[in-house]
């Protein structure tokens, strides 16, 4: 289970473990954003610190509709304690998973304050 804290701007946020090419952990929080289906959002800065690798070009749909073209980077999150692969999007200010890394997780939030924000893994 990954556990985390509701923000006081009431931003749900949890840990994660980026999995650097060198084999570091860099342990950051993210904050949940159930609309963006993909693996992970990851601003310049962090990718390349991390050494991940370009993968693609990925299209992308914005909130309001807009199509976006994003550089994908294919790299390593720690998830649920075990490395997994991603493609990370090229984007915003800070790590934003998406539906996809989610997928198969349980999340419970209570919206208030520094309450708990939980994610469980749910059986294959």
């Amino acid at each position: 289970m990954i556990s985390g804290r509701m923000s006081f701007d009431l931003a749900p946020l949890v840990p994660v473990g980026l999995l650097a090419s060198d084999g570091e952990i860099h342990t950051t929080g993210m904050a949940l954003d159930p609309g963006f289906n993909g693996d992970l959002t990851l601003p310049k800065d962090i990718i390349r610190r991390l050494g991940f690798q370009l993968f693609d070009d990925i299209t992308s749909r914005l909130a309001d509709g807009q199509e976006v073209r994003l550089r994908g980077w294919e790299g390593s999150v720690i998830w649920h304690g075990r490395p997994r692969r991603i493609v990370a999007l090229e984007a915003g200010n800070g790590p934003i998973p998406g539906m996809n890394l989610l997928w198969r997780n349980r999340i419970t939030v209570d919206v208030h304050a520094n309450s708990p924000v939980t994610i469980k893994e749910l059986n294959q």
